[in-house]
């Protein structure tokens, strides 16, 4: 699969966060919004300097020159606890969030040791979710090396390609990633089986939506729906360039 290099040849456009809040923090926002007391006060002069501490930290992963990492250097760090606090920090700020999650995808795609990094594809995969062209955008991670060994990447490719309609395209997703045994394999195989079962009721009633949630209990449809580390465990789950197919 071949990709260009240029990183401006799709428009972005964000989404609703996928994930819960803690309720605590939706209080706080709340109450940073409209003001409200001494501790609200001094909550909103904490976040302009955690913002500024946040920027210090990921800045110099920005830099054209950066693509190596030394030593125990590891910026990702800084740019998931940057995201985690953008987003607890500002939940209706859905385009800040898309654009930093840009940010990080795009300030470390050329590292080579992140790319099958759990934290990183997870990054990248949210990111994709939320853009107008998500399979646009996972097909030049892919051109990039992103998430080659990653049985998440795959999953969370062939399920956007699905839901834009592409089922050839996530068909080959699948079969490629079972061919080249990519781990965990009971995942590929969960997923793949999924998929087929959708597409034979598609083929039976092409008038009837098929969702996830008739075989996973309402399970949010988005790209890392029931895909992470932990769950695979505990089950035994404007930017980029256009590439080739799989």
């Amino acid at each position: 699969m071949s990709s260009s290099s240029s990183w401006e040849s799709v428009k972005e456009n964000a989404a609703p966060l996928q994930r819960g809040r803690n309720v605590k923090d939706l209080e706080r926002a709340a109450r940073r919004s409209r003001g409200g007391g001494l501790q609200v006060l001094k909550e909103k002069d904490e976040t302009p300097r955690r913002l500024e501490e946040f920027e210090a930290l990921v800045r110099p992963s920005e830099s054209l020159d950066f693509t190596q990492l030394e030593g125990s250097e590891d910026p990702l760090v800084h740019w998931v606890e940057y995201i985690k606090f953008f987003q607890e920090a500002f939940p209706s700020d859905m385009r800040g969030q898309f654009m930093l999650m840009e940010r990080c995808t795009r300030a470390l795609v050329k590292i080579p040791s992140y790319s099958n990094d759990d934290r990183f594809i997870s990054v990248c995969a949210k990111y994709a979710d939320r853009a107008k062209t998500p399979g646009l955008i996972f097909r030049y991670l892919y051109g990039q090396k992103v998430g080659h060994k990653s049985a998440t990447f795959w999953c969370a490719w062939a399920f956007v390609e699905e839901q834009e309609g592409d089922y050839k395209l996530a068909e080959q997703i699948y079969s490629k990633a079972l061919h080249k045994g990519i781990e965990p394999v009971k995942l590929l195989k969960d997923r793949y089986g999924q998929f087929k079962r959708r597409m034979s009721r598609i083929w039976l009633n092409p008038s009837q939506d098929v969702d996830d949630e008739e075989e996973e209990g309402g399970r949010s449809r988005s790209a890392l729906g029931g895909l992470s580390r932990d769950r695979v465990r505990r089950n035994d789950r404007g930017m980029i360039a256009p590439s080739s197919q799989p």
